[in-house]
C-alpha cells in the first residue's frame, strides 16, 4: 500500500509546488496549459486533456523508477530518488520542452489580442523565456518528486529486518 500512496504523494507534491511557487517569487509554470497549446493549439488552461496527459506522464515516470528498482538497476533510497528527479528535470528541460516548442502554434495576431492576457510561458530550452527562476522552480519540483519516490521505495526494504541491537526472531 506504500507505493500507491507514495506515488500519489509525489504527484501531488510536484503539482502543489508548481502551484504555490509563484507566491514565493518564482514564475508561473502552466504545464498543462502549455501541453494543450502545443498539442491541440488551444490556450485554455482548464482544458482537461492537458491535465490527463501531464498526470499520465508523471505516472509513467513513477512506474519507470519502480521498475528500475525491482530489476535491480538502482537501489531505492532518497539519494537515488533525488538523482532520478534531477535526471527527469534535465530530460524535461533539454529534450521534452524544446520538442513541445517545435509543435506549438504561434500566438495569434490581430486586434483581439489586446483583450486576451499574454501567455509568456513558451516551451523552450529550460523555459529560458521566463528567466532562470523558472528552471530553479522546475528543479525543486522534480527533486521533491524524486525524493518522495526514493523514500517510498526504500521504506519497503526495511520491512522484515530488526532494528540495530535487537535480535531477529
Amino acid at each position: 500500500m506504500e507505493r500507491p500512496l507514495g506515488a500519489a504523494a509525489a504527484i501531488l507534491t510536484w503539482l502543489g509546488w508548481l502551484t504555490i511557487c509563484p507566491a514565493l517569487g518564482f514564475p508561473t509554470l502552466g504545464t498543462a496549459a502549455m501541453i494543450n497549446r502545443a498539442i491541440f493549439g488551444k490556450s485554455d488552461p482548464n482544458f482537461w486533456v492537458g491535465w490527463v496527459i501531464l498526470i499520465a506522464a508523471l505516472a509513467i515516470a513513477i512506474a519507470i523508477f519502480f521498475i528500475l528498482e525491482r530489476v535491480g538497476l538502482v537501489r531505492a533510497s532518497i539519494r537515488t530518488g533525488v538523482i532520478y528527479g534531477a535526471a527527469l528535470w534535465l530530460l524535461a528541460g533539454v529534450v521534452v520542452m524544446p520538442l513541445l516548442g517545435v509543435t506549438e502554434t504561434p500566438p495569434p495576431f490581430g486586434p483581439y489580442v489586446a483583450t486576451q492576457p499574454a501567455d509568456v510561458m513558451q516551451a523552450t530550452l529550460m523555459m529560458y523565456t521566463l528567466g532562470p527562476l523558472a528552471a530553479v522552480a522546475a528543479l525543486i519540483a522534480w527533486v521533491l518528486f524524486g525524493a518522495i519516490l526514493g523514500a517510498t521505495a526504500s521504506s519497503r526494504q526495511g520491512l522484515g529486518t530488526a532494528p540495530a541491537g535487537v535480535p531477529a526472531r
